[in-house]
């Protein structure tokens, strides 16, 4: 079954200019259906309005969300610029922290060596940060 209706567009209203200028504007390689592209627009108004009835902060919650989402997203981009350098300058912090073993030594030399650095780096860390 196929129902028709017609539309009408009072331009000197701003809504109506919004939504007239939308559809001749619109991409017909995209959209290619003006009725489909409305029929959607319907549905979604009013599965909004059916949860702003049923949750009174839902328009709250959804700012919200998109504003945390820009958030994580500035914030990956930022993390993603960064961390080259970051890697860089901890690779060579850690290179140049590793002490000098000749050719000749044993495994169980380097073994010896590492741990005892790593007893000196466990001496150094204050654990009774806690409550201060």
């Amino acid at each position: 079954m196929i129902w028709s209706t017609n539309l009408r567009f009072n331009l000197d209203k701003s809504p109506y200019r919004e939504a007239y200028g939308y559809l001749k504007n619109m991409d017909r390689n995209t959209h290619k259906s003006i009725n489909k592209v409305v029929a959607i627009a319907v549905c979604e108004h009013f599965k909004r309005l059916e949860k702003s009835a049923n949750d009174p902060y839902f328009e709250t919650r959804e700012r919200e969300d998109n504003f945390v989402n820009r958030i994580v997203e500035a914030v990956k981009i930022a993390v993603e610029k960064a961390m080259p350098s970051f890697m860089a300058a901890y690779i060579t912090a850690n290179l140049s922290n590793i002490p000098n073993v000749s050719i000749g030594s044993t495994v169980s030399e380097n073994v010896v060596l590492k741990e005892e650095n790593s007893d000196t780096a466990v001496n150094d860390i204050d654990f009774e940060f806690v409550g201060e």
